[in-house]
C-alpha cells in the first residue's frame, strides 16, 4: 500500500490507538507522519505489522493561518494607527481610544448576532432531568416497615 507524500490521514492500530497526521514518507519498512500542527514527527516502525486501518482524508489540509488575514477593517485601521502615532499626543491618543470603542462595539454585535442565529442541536428529550430515587409522585422511598 502506498499514501502520496503531504496527504492527510487517520492510522487505526491493532490496539485500537487513532492517529492523525499528514503523511511524510510512506513505504513498508517505516511510516514518517507530520502532526497536525506540524511540531512533531511520529515514526511507525512496522507499519505492515501495527497498522490495521487507514483513512485517507479527501479533504485538503488546512495550513495555520496567518493572524493577519482573520482581523477586521477596524482592527487593521486600529493597528496602522497605533504604529504611526506619537504616545505623547493627545489627539492621537483619542483617535486610538475611539477606535478601540468601536473595536469593542463591533465586536458585542458579532457576537450578538452569533447568539441569535444559534441553533442548539440535541434533542428535547435530553433535558428531562430527574432526581435518582425520585418516584413519578415526587416522594422518596423510605425504608420503614409497613404497619400491621
Amino acid at each position: 500500500m502506498n499514501v502520496d507524500k503531504d496527504q492527510r490521514i487517520k492510522i487505526v492500530f491493532r490496539n485500537g490507538t487513532v492517529l492523525d497526521g499528514v503523511v511524510e514518507e510512506w513505504s513498508n519498512a517505516e511510516v514518517k507522519l507530520r502532526s497536525l500542527d506540524g511540531d512533531s514527527i511520529l515514526i511507525i516502525p512496522h507499519p505492515t505489522e501495527d497498522i490495521m486501518l487507514v483513512k485517507i482524508m479527501l479533504s485538503k489540509l488546512e495550513t495555520k493561518s496567518d493572524p493577519e488575514q482573520n482581523k477586521t477593517e477596524l482592527e487593521k485601521k486600529f493597528d496602522q494607527a497605533h504604529q504611526t502615532s506619537n504616545p505623547y499626543n493627545d489627539l492621537d491618543n483619542k483617535n486610538l481610544a475611539d477606535l478601540k470603542v468601536e473595536m469593542a462595539k463591533q465586536e458585542r454585535e458579532i457576537i450578538a448576532q452569533k447568539l441569535r442565529e444559534h441553533r442548539p442541536t440535541s434533542s428535547p428529550g435530553l433535558t428531562n432531568y430527574k432526581l435518582p430515587g425520585k418516584a413519578a409522585h415526587g416522594h422518596t422511598r423510605t425504608n420503614q416497615k409497613p404497619r400491621p
